[in-house]
């Protein structure tokens, strides 16, 4: 059976040819920026996802500063395969942040978008049994070196905070977030 971690008015699965017809066991997530240079006011989960369908590319999930969008069928211990992060696709979860250039001040991402992110993405290491050290920036898994997002300094404020925010919920707390697809 297949398992949102969004609630089912935000599944939106994109088209079938924008994403590999295989099952794979996730061992890692890979955080993106959508790419998208056109303003904050069209920094939406629905432009990450027109956009996703449009250059047939994919991402499990897309998240903005007011929601989160699961893009992609996901089971218990499986989820579809994406075309996310050329060579680790294989094993990995993408999840693509609305936005470009984070690491430039006034791009940085509002505060409900890093906090919706800390979130899913502390949600998704404990459904997967995804450690820490397997949430990779795409720059880290881009072996030609073309690959910025989501920025250098984004990436080391986002472990620091994950690290806080995990350290903060109690077991019981963490238990209750899974069960409720928060």
């Amino acid at each position: 059976a297949p398992v949102y971690f969004t609630a089912l008015e935000d599944y939106h699965e994109l088209p079938a040819d924008c994403y590999a017809q295989n099952l794979i066991r996730p061992g890692e997530i890979i955080l993106h920026w959508d790419g998208n240079s056109h303003g904050r006011e069209l920094w939406k989960v629905q432009i990450t996802f027109e956009t996703l369908s449009y250059v047939l590319q994919s991402a499990h999930f897309a998240v903005d500063h007011q929601r989160v969008w699961q893009m992609l069928p996901m089971y218990r211990t499986m989820v579809q395969e994406s075309y996310g992060a050329k060579g680790y696709n294989w094993i990995a979860i993408n999840v693509e942040m609305a936005g470009r250039d984070f690491d430039i001040p006034e791009f940085y991402p509002a505060e409900g978008q890093i906090r919706r992110t800390l979130r899913l993405i502390s949600q998704l290491m404990d459904y997967y049994a995804i450690p820490f050290e397997k949430l990779l920036g795409h720059f880290e898994r881009d072996n030609r070196e073309l690959k910025r997002d989501p920025g250098v300094k984004l990436m080391a404020d986002f472990r620091e905070r994950l690290k806080a925010y995990r350290a903060s919920l109690s077991p019981l707390k963490r238990q209750m977030l899974v069960n409720s697809g928060q």
